[in-house]
């Protein structure tokens, strides 16, 4: 039997691709793809796949949200995270929420593919350089302007990147089932860690977070 593959990502033609290597493997088949992660929810508890494609930069949530969420609704499924941004920054938040790869894009769909094959093994597919820096104790690095992902909780960071995309507050609350006060003191906190004036310096630094 074919090993069962499921890949969400907001870019079609990143899906595209991803399937045809995929399927062109013996041993692996794409049951279904989204760009939505609400509907990709849904599917995945119907179609239970060995392995979720995802990247953590999704419209409607948060990856990192997304890898605990499948993680619950089918515990057999293993996620390999597929993503622009540098795992420096959010390979080991993955690690913490239930993912067992992190790739970035640059790297190909060959890549993908063995890492697929390296997880359904029953091994982790992160770099060396950042297994040996977990390993040491060192933690991720950090670029210059890493301070959100290190400072930042899971969901101080979700609410970070959203006001980045434009969110207001009642648009972030109703997205992740929260009361528009509890974005707001989200928001206060994420400001006090990472010394921002104001509302408008959260703004400017959070669409740089998004755009970087």
């Amino acid at each position: 039997m074919k090993h069962k593959i499921y890949i969400l990502d907001d870019h079609p033609i990143v899906i595209e691709g991803l399937t045809k290597v995929i399927n062109g493997q013996e041993d692996m088949q794409v049951v279904g793809s989204s760009d939505d992660a609400t509907a990709a929810l849904t599917q995945i508890g119907k179609l239970k796949p060995d392995l979720v494609v995802l990247d953590i930069t999704l419209k409607d949530r948060s990856g990192v949200d997304m890898i605990k969420k499948i993680k619950t609704a089918v515990t057999t499924t293993q996620v390999l995270v597929y993503s622009m941004h540098d795992e420096n920054v959010y390979a080991e938040r993955c690690l913490r929420a239930g993912a067992m790869g992190y790739l970035m894009k640059g790297e190909g769909g060959a890549r993908v593919v063995q890492g697929i094959k390296q997880i359904l093994g029953g091994s982790f597919c992160f770099s060396a350089n950042l297994i040996g820096s977990i390993v040491s104790g060192g933690g991720p690095r950090t670029g210059s302007r890493g301070e959100p992902g290190r400072l930042l909780s899971d969901r101080q960071l979700e609410v970070f990147e959203m006001v980045g995309r434009g969110f207001d507050s009642h648009e972030i609350a109703e997205k992740l089932s929260l009361s528009a006060k509890t974005v707001d003191a989200h928001k206060a906190n994420i400001r006090q860690k990472l010394g921002l004036a104001s509302a408008r310096e959260l703004l400017m630094e959070a669409v740089r977070w998004v755009e970087k």
